[in-house]
Formats: C-alpha cells, sequence, structure tokens
C-alpha cells in the first residue's frame, strides 16, 4: 500500500512535465506531416509557382550532385591512401578511417535528399503540363498553331521549274587544323612509336584521366599507371557498371601508341574453392581477364595485353591489406615504346 502511495505521489509531481512532452510531440509531428502534405498539394499552388519551384529544386539538386562528386572523389582518394600505407606495412590512422566513413554517410544522405528532390520536380512538372494543357490561353495558342501551318489551297497550281543545284567539292581538311587540335595526329596511319611526359599528360587532361592515372618515369622508361583502385564484390570478377567510362577512356587515349600493358589482379586473403575459382590465384587472373576483354572491346588490340596474379599472396615489400575491401581489385601498368 505504501509503494502504491509513493507510486501516486510521483505520477502528480512528473504529470505536468509529460503532459507537456506529449503535446510538443504531437504538435511537431501535425507540423511536419502539414508540411510534407503541402508540398504535394498542388491545388494552392499557381502555375508561376509550380515554375518557380521546379526551378529551385533543380538547382538544389545541381549543388547536391555537385557535393556528392567532390565527395566521391575526396573518398577515392582516401581509399587509395589507406592501401599504400598498408601495402608499405605501416598502421593506417583510425581518424583517415573515420573521415572515410563520415564522407561515405555523407553521401548516403545528400543521394537520399536529390532523390526525393528528383521526384517533387518530376511531380511539379508533371502537374505544370497539365495545368498548362487546361488553359484558356493555351487552348487558343495550340488552335491558332493549327491553322498557321495549315496551307492554304490555291486555285491554280503554279507550275515549278526544277532547279539544278551545282555539286560542291567538300574542303580538303587541314592537316596543320588537326595537329594543332590533337597533338598527335600524324600523316603516317601507324602507332605513334615515341612520346614526351608533356604531350601524354596534355593527352591526359584532354581525355578527362587525371584523377585516375599518373605518369612514371620519363624517356625509354615512361609508363602509365592506375592512382585509384579498381575494386571488386568479395568472390566475384565482375566488373562494377561505374567503372566502364574510365575504361572507354583509357581506351582512346591508348589507341594512337605503340605500348604494352599490363593487368594485374589481387584478391583478398580469405581462401576460395569451387569449380569455377580453384583457388585465388584463378580468381585474381579472371579480375584482370575480364578487364583486358574490356579494353579489347573498347578498341585495344589483345596482343598487347599481359595478365599477372599473386592470388592472396604479395611480395616481401607489398604486405596483404587488413581491408579486404581494397585488396579485391585490379591494377594497370602501361609501358610505353622508348
Amino acid at each position: 500500500m505504501r509503494k502504491f502511495l509513493l507510486l501516486c505521489k510521483a505520477f502528480r509531481k512528473y504529470m505536468p512535465v509529460i503532459s507537456a512532452l506529449f503535446f510538443l510531440s504531437t504538435a511537431l509531428g501535425w507540423s511536419a506531416g502539414y508540411q510534407e502534405e503541402k508540398l504535394l498539394d498542388t491545388n494552392s499552388y499557381s502555375l508561376d509557382e509550380l515554375k518557380r519551384k521546379t526551378d529551385e529544386h533543380k538547382v538544389e539538386i545541381q549543388v547536391l550532385e555537385d557535393q556528392i562528386k567532390d565527395l566521391k572523389a575526396d573518398s577515392d582518394w582516401m581509399i587509395l591512401k589507406i592501401n599504400q600505407i598498408q601495402d608499405s606495412g605501416r598502421v593506417v590512422q583510425p581518424t583517415l578511417k573515420t573521415a572515410l566513413r563520415h564522407k561515405e554517410d555523407k553521401i548516403k544522405e545528400l543521394t537520399k535528399t536529390k532523390k526525393r528532390l528528383e521526384s517533387l520536380v518530376k511531380y511539379y512538372s508533371a502537374i505544370e503540363k497539365s495545368k498548362q494543357d487546361g488553359t484558356f490561353e493555351s487552348i487558343v495558342d495550340k488552335k491558332i498553331a493549327t491553322l498557321e501551318s495549315t496551307p492554304e489551297k490555291s486555285e491554280k497550281p503554279e507550275k515549278k521549274e526544277p532547279v539544278i543545284q551545282a555539286k560542291e567539292t567538300p574542303p580538303k581538311p587541314d592537316k596543320k587544323a588537326l595537329q594543332k587540335n590533337l597533338p598527335f595526329v600524324t600523316d603516317n596511319p601507324k602507332e605513334i612509336t615515341s612520346v614526351s611526359s608533356s604531350e601524354l599528360q596534355a593527352a591526359i587532361d584532354k581525355t578527362g584521366l587525371r584523377d585516375w592515372v599518373e605518369i612514371v618515369g620519363s624517356g625509354t622508361c615512361l609508363r602509365l599507371e592506375t592512382t585509384l583502385p579498381i575494386l571488386f564484390p568479395t568472390g566475384s570478377a565482375v566488373i562494377a557498371g561505374e567503372y566502364k567510362p574510365f575504361f572507354r577512356k583509357l581506351a582512346d587515349l591508348l589507341k594512337p601508341y605503340d605500348v604494352k600493358i599490363l593487368v594485374s589482379g589481387f584478391t583478398d586473403t580469405v581462401p576460395i574453392h569451387n569449380k569455377k575459382y580453384p583457388s585465388n590465384f584463378e580468381l585474381g587472373a579472371n579480375r584482370a581477364t575480364n578487364v583486358i576483354h574490356l579494353l579489347v572491346a573498347y578498341g585495344l588490340k589483345p596482343s598487347i595485353f599481359k595478365i599477372d596474379s599473386t592470388g592472396e599472396y604479395r611480395f616481401a615489400a607489398k604486405k596483404p591489406s587488413t581491408q579486404n575491401a581494397f585488396e579485391r581489385r585490379v591494377e594497370i601498368t602501361v609501358i610505353f615504346a622508348g
């Protein structure tokens, strides 16, 4: 009985606080629900307001796309940095991993907001079109346009004499102008057998691969190496769709040159043994092979490639990474003929 009385006393004491919290949460929920309903209640917007809101959301979507693009570039750089640190046998600072995780969470948050705005733009555009089609002015404009586009019938059709047009001789291409715009265009249709670092860097910048590859060495030892990792899912050699634009640009970059390409496939330390992949050696080689098939499909010759696979193992200077996701990758090295 005493416990019951104490419980009733405590309930009376905190009853005002509980009531205030209840009403506050109800008010906030009603306000959020009203705002969301207001966004979709297009009857309360005029045609000009719908256009303005659509334009505003499109600007917001563009800003979000730029932010997402920058965050993805930073994340790729962090992944590469972590991979390089772990390959050298050093310990990765926890702050670097935490920063990478925060950027990935931010990308997910911005992507979710972007999809929501895209849905609103699509919805507003459909309502805007339906309102435009239903206005009196639009109906009149359509009718006038239809009448203007209908040709008037003449009583006596005029006879038109056939017009003989002289054939114009197409101008010959200016080779100097072509070579000015494309520094590697030559009179010789065969491959370019020599290239300087500055010319190659100009071609890389023009193709949009500055963030993906870097030039190593010079002169007769000129090489091109991938700086961003080409990653794969666990136990798989399937190339993700987002890498295909990179491979297409890389093939376009290398077509004019006499090169040899080494494609190295790596796996994590998790052993695999099935009918398709008896070991990680075959899995790593298959990843490299799929990359070669894709580059060949984009126009490179099969005879310039060589496959390398170390499976789950590394040389003494290349210790395996503790992050399995970074180990499931392919690296590309392009060697230019001197």
